[in-house]
């Protein structure tokens, strides 16, 4: 049998109601207890209440305990171990490649072992590696840079054979009003550019002036390589806007130069691409410490065996 739930609720409030009232009825709330009544009540609750006893023992005195603060040191992570190889031999451009699905961090410890055994020529090509065969970053780029810059200054050209050299041109169109600047700097572009690639590659510059039309804006300057073929292999021809006010002409050039070189690189998948210079790079130098040896003997092949094509690649500047 079932109450409804209407009839519980009744009950229940019946009954709150009811006790309320008679334990109420007879108390007089509007008259403030006396002074007697108040103690009396007190003295009841104390003989409810009783006190507990006293303590036998006291309490034990706190004591500081000094807790001496241990720096655990992180455990450097493991570094895989290139093997270095047989290192009386003389090594071709391409060692180390075989290793190039290790990471950055293989080849800079390869290197640096190299460096302390005096391998000096093996511990270069290590460092090369770093930057051809593997993602650097930024950090580990900038070190194998440095480290490259000076080994290369402690070790012989590479091609040590000049007919062995490959004939490369330099194109430069320029506008007349800069001929005699530009003309002042092909000595030193052809120099670097041979001691850059270590002498692979033999370049000759050839410089072409633009002319200017009446109520034209200055025509851009346009740069490019290429070998001395009949049907002429070219680098990506790259055409910019000289101005003075973002860097000298000297820069300028040597940043055409290896953006060209750079374009064309960027085409072959065996290598990383070289990467881009920096506003704190040399330009100058960048075609030593940003394009490695083998990178040079990759443009070398690029130019005798792709076929002619040419792609443009616009600068953007202040002055369009």
């Amino acid at each position: 049998m079932r109450i409804h739930w209407s009839i519980c609720l009744f009950l229940a409030a019946t009954i709150f109601v009811s006790l309320l009232w008679f334990g109420a009825k007879n108390q007089d709330f509007t008259i403030k207890p006396s002074e007697q009544a108040i103690t009396n009540a007190v003295n009841d609750w104390k003989k409810k209440h009783p006190s507990l006893p006293p303590r036998q023992r006291a309490l034990p005195t706190p004591q500081l305990v000094k807790i001496k603060k241990t720096t655990v040191k992180p455990t450097p992570p493991i570094i895989p171990e290139i093997p270095a190889g047989n290192l009386d031999t003389i090594p071709q451009l391409e060692h180390f490649r075989e290793h190039r699905n290790f990471a950055t961090a293989s080849f800079i410890q390869l290197a640096i072992e190299l460096e302390r055994k005096g391998k000096l020529s093996h511990a270069l090509l290590a460092w090369e590696r770093a930057i051809d065969s593997t993602d650097a970053t930024p950090k580990q780029a900038q070190q194998a840079r440095k480290a490259i810059i000076a080994l290369r200054k402690t070790q012989p050209i590479w091609n040590i054979d000049s007919e062995d050299n490959f004939d490369t041109i330099i194109h430069i169109h320029i506008p007349i009003e800069h001929k005699a600047a530009t003309s002042a700097l092909l000595g030193q572009l052809s120099e670097d550019l041979k001691e850059a690639s270590s002498y692979q590659i033999a370049p000759q510059v050839l410089i072409k002036t633009t002319p200017q039309r009446d109520g034209f804006p200055t025509p851009p300057i346009r740069i490019w390589l290429s070998s001395t073929a009949k049907d002429a292999k070219e680098t990506p021809q790259l055409t910019l806007r000289l101005s003075e006010e973002e860097a000298p002409l000297e820069d300028q050039l040597y940043m055409a130069i290896y953006r060209s070189i750079s374009g064309q690189l960027k085409q072959n998948t065996k290598f990383m691409p070289p990467a881009a210079i920096s506003t704190t790079d040399s330009p100058r130098d960048s075609l030593t410490t940003h394009l490695t040896r083998l990178h040079w003997k990759a443009l070398k092949e690029a130019l005798e065996n792709r076929p002619p094509a040419v792609i443009i690649i616009e600068e953007s500047s202040n002055q369009e």
